[in-house]
């Protein structure tokens, strides 16, 4: 009875000597973390940036993509598994390499564009998926590798490229370039470029989901934050692709109440207004779902307020962005780096950068910092064996508010892993404003 005793107590000090300890997030509701932050700032300025920007692909003279060959260098140098998380065959992966004749790349003179529909941009003509092993922490599901991003309505485009079996186009817009199907694009004239880029009213959904209906009734599309809307004769213009593959304009009553002018004049209870129903939207590889990630959700949601943002995390700290600021904080320790982004970051307009990841800072409460990010997991370490240790995630998967160094004294999270040891930049989105 006694070595009984005494192997059970061995093992429930072993079971709970590994269970993993609890991290708590703070209270999530964004409006308590909002001080009175305004900025003055050149909307007139800030709107004809950002259009152009967003109608670079309508000047076919400037085109950025000029070499594909690191895709298929991916391809034959990444071991990659399929939807059942079996490795990709070789032929498989033939088949995709000469359905795509990227080395005839371009294979179609350019021609503008404008989407259609919300669409997944994807590093391959097919939507299936294309993970690293899956078996190793922070890869698998839904580090889909053939997703690039995601592409709203309405937004112009360059056609580059077509797939041999025309189902697919390889085209650039002025934030990203990739695959999206050809049923989800549409040609458009001179004369549509010319009146498109002519209109001085835009709009920006204040929620995301708004349904767009046709007249009728019937569902076109979805308003989604980070759109810009054209209005012409105070309703929403929409393109559709008519039976010949052109674009057709649609006009679309709208509820004037769920939208505002672009850009909106920036303030931290606008943005609040902004981000309050995306908290706890769930995570998006590249937009996969629809979803975003953490690039993605900065790019449309300070995009609101006329910030034109790159598409990745490493490219939007470095943005040039006009009347911005970057500071190097890499050879800081995390006491300092605290104590700098304290002292200098605006709450809700700084960008917090570190490799693979990027976060808004929101502001200091009670001696604490915080962040709001759409963020994946957090790196976890347990041990296997005596000798070995496992890797594993703590799994955040949404958009979330957390402190700068959520998971400090957790016994499983390593310090080194901590976002506040890992960020290595900050970039202050403008230099003046007041906090009233």
């Amino acid at each position: 009875m006694a070595i009984k005793y005494l192997l059970f107590l061995i093992f429930i000090i072993a079971f709970f000597g590994c269970a993993k300890e609890e991290i708590k997030l703070p209270n999530q509701d964004i409006n308590l973390y909002t001080k009175n932050i305004t900025a003055t700032l050149d909307m007139d300025e800030l709107k004809e940036n950002y259009l152009e920007h967003f109608f670079f692909p309508f000047d076919d003279k400037q085109i950025k993509t000029q070499d594909l060959k690191w895709i298929i260098d991916m391809v034959d140098n990444i071991k990659g598994y399929g939807e059942n998380l079996i490795p990709y065959q070789k032929d498989e992966l033939d088949k995709l390499k000469v359905e795509s004749d990227l080395s005839n790349f371009p294979n179609t003179k350019a021609k503008q564009a404008v989407v259609t529909h919300s669409s997944n941009m994807r590093v391959l003509p097919t939507n299936k998926p294309f993970f690293k092993n899956p078996n190793l922490a922070g890869e698998g599901y839904p580090f889909d590798y053939f997703q690039n991003s995601y592409i709203y309505a309405n937004t112009p485009i360059l056609i580059r490229h077509y797939s041999k079996d025309m189902a697919w186009a390889f085209v650039e817009s002025g934030f990203v370039s990739g695959w999206i199907e050809t049923k989800n694009i549409a040609y458009i004239n001179q004369q549509q470029i010319k009146k498109y880029k002519n209109i001085k009213n835009f709009v920006i959904p204040l929620k995301d989901y708004i349904p767009l209906n046709l007249p009728n009734g019937n569902f076109l599309e979805y308003a989604r934050i980070g759109m810009i809307l054209p209005i012409m004769d105070s309703k929403i213009v929409l393109f559709v692709r008519d039976s010949n593959g052109y674009a057709k304009e649609i006009k679309i009553p709208y509820q004037k109440e769920l939208f505002d002018n672009f850009p909106l004049l920036f303030s931290s209870k606008n943005y609040a207004l902004i981000v309050k129903d995306i908290l706890g939207e769930k995570y998006g590889w590249g937009g996969m779902l629809g979803n975003r990630d953490c690039s993605m959700f900065l790019r449309d949601t300070l995009g609101v307020f006329g910030f034109y943002l790159p598409k990745n995390s490493q490219a939007q700290i470095h943005s040039k962005i006009k009347g911005s600021n970057y500071f190097n904080l890499e050879n800081m320790d995390s006491n300092s780096k605290q104590e700098f982004i304290k002292n200098n970051a605006i709450p809700f307009a700084t960008l917090l950068g570190m490799k693979g990841h990027i976060m808004l800072y929101i502001g200091e409460f009670d001696g604490q910092l915080f962040v709001l990010h759409d963020i994946w997991g957090l790196k976890m370490l347990q041990k296997e064996t005596m000798l070995k240790q496992k890797e594993s995630r703590h799994i955040l998967g949404r958009v979330v508010i957390t402190e700068i160094d959520i998971g400090k004294g957790i016994k499983h999270i390593p310090e080194d892993s901590l976002m506040i040891n890992r960020i290595y930049g900050m970039r202050n989105l403008f230099e003046e404003y007041k906090n009233e």
